[in-house]
């Protein structure tokens, strides 16, 4: 039986919200505990299963459940899945430390400088950099080429996508050049990639930042009515913010641990995203490589609808494709957070495909380039087989260039900015390369 008196709010102010200092597991499926906490802006649910959820609060969040005679459990207590293995001196026997995930990731770029472009973002709370890596064959050009991005590690304490990045960079390094599929990918597409954009919370083994802050609930919140700004919002969350802002990038995937799925948009609202067919079917080709995944017994086919499984105010995902037209999923790739290292190389092996399938999916799409870089407004429709059209509706853009990933089919773009207004058709086919992305140039 719940106290009705023990929810009322244990702690009050702005500054609470998304605090992660306390962990705990509450074992039971309960609709309306489950409601009542994500009515409260201090509590943060995550993993939901029909064997209960993860809850992330602020200190005296454990106090508050015992006064409301809710049973939890230490996360020590629940099993594998919050299993941290010990942090190891050398990295052959552990996890690599910050500094040589850093060597890492300049070796790489000084082994490649031709394809590879290593650059700081910013700095965590800590000082630590936030780097993200460019892998392109013009990389020091800004080129007219469809933009992809992967993010791993915003919650600390799992690490298993940040590994799985370091294992992809380095087979696009050693095998460009010699592999067919990797050269194609590499000299036709711009991929970004971010191996840890927590690197204090790695340090630190847990889920927030050096702040306690959950940042995959500190992005602006589209259906609270926030502002597209950084304003009070932590460091790392700003460099991807300002980021985001100069770049096309138009597909994207975040990687999480704690389960084994590709969670879909939207991630705070049980409305159908406008492209839902399309990011779901983009979903369903990464998890189908995958045998853990797509034969998931959790979630079928190995996806989920974001909502669907719990709703998240203030993710990235959401945040992505609201203001940037980046179609974003987030894929967690394994039940374990913090799995032993020895077992990284065969969660690599079983994601190998789907890693490089996704951000060929990119090409899955049209776009433009302007003489000019003028800002402006293009409507997308659908030309469809019955002489009927049906409006994908009407997008921002800037710098006179934009793409959009898309449906298989033919397409009229209207493009107005305040000195022309043109049109053009264009075909979008599954499974194409296209030669430095299908883009017209105006």
């Amino acid at each position: 039986m719940i106290k009705p008196v023990a929810f009322l709010l244990f702690l009050t102010g702005a500054t609470q919200a998304s605090l992660v200092q306390e962990e705990v597991f509450i074992p039971q499926y309960d609709e309306q505990l489950i409601q009542i906490i994500q009515g409260q802006p201090e509590l943060t649910l995550d993993h939901l299963s029909k064997d209960g959820f993860e809850l992330y609060g602020p200190a005296g969040m454990k106090k508050w459940l015992e006064q409301a005679e809710i049973d939890y459990l230490e996360p020590s207590a629940v099993g594998p899945r919050h299993h941290k293995q010990k942090d190891l001196a050398k990295s052959g026997e552990g996890y690599p430390s910050f500094d040589e995930l850093t060597s890492f990731l300049k070796n790489m770029a000084a082994k490649r400088p031709d394809i590879v472009k290593l650059v700081s973002l910013g700095k965590s709370v800590e000082g630590r950099d936030l780097w993200m890596m460019k892998i392109s064959d013009n990389v020091q050009v800004d080129e007219v080429e469809p933009e992809f991005k992967y993010i791993s590690s915003m919650h600390g304490d799992e690490i298993t996508g940040r590994e799985l990045m370091r294992f992809f960079i380095e087979d696009i390094v050693n095998n460009y050049g010699q592999d067919k599929r990797i050269t194609r990918l590499v000299n036709n597409t711009e991929l970004f990639i971010m191996p840890s954009m927590n690197p204090d919370g790695s340090h630190k083994r847990m889920r927030g930042n050096a702040n306690w802050k959950d940042l995959n609930r500190n992005f602006p919140d589209w259906t609270s009515g926030d502002r597209n700004t950084g304003d009070s919002r932590q460091p790392e969350t700003k460099a991807i913010m300002k980021f985001q802002a100069k770049r096309q990038i138009a597909l994207s995937a975040n990687f999480h641990g704690g389960a084994v799925v590709v969670n879909y948009p939207w991630d705070a609202a049980y409305e159908r995203h406008p492209l839902d067919e399309l990011i779901k079917g983009f979903s369903l080709r990464y998890a189908e490589l995958n045998p853990e995944m797509k034969n998931s017994t959790s979630f079928e086919d190995g996806v989920t609808n974001g909502a669907d499984w719990y709703k998240v105010a203030g993710g990235m995902q959401d945040w992505s494709y609201y203001w940037h037209n980046d179609l974003q999923v987030t894929i967690e790739l394994s039940d374990r957070k913090w799995p032993r290292y020895s077992e990284i190389p065969g969660f690599y092996a079983r994601n190998k495909d789907s890693l490089f399938l996704y951000p060929e999916l990119i090409h899955q799409g049209a776009g433009f380039k302007l003489k000019n870089s003028e800002s402006g407004r293009a409507k997308v429709v659908e030309l469809q087989f019955n002489g009927k059209e049906k409006d994908r509706g009407t997008y921002g853009f800037r710098d006179g260039e934009f793409y959009k990933a898309l449906e298989p089919g033919n397409y009229r773009f209207e493009v107005e900015t305040d000195s022309i207004k043109k049109s053009f058709e264009a075909r979008v086919e599954a499974d194409k390369i296209y030669p430095n992305g299908n883009y017209s140039f105006l």
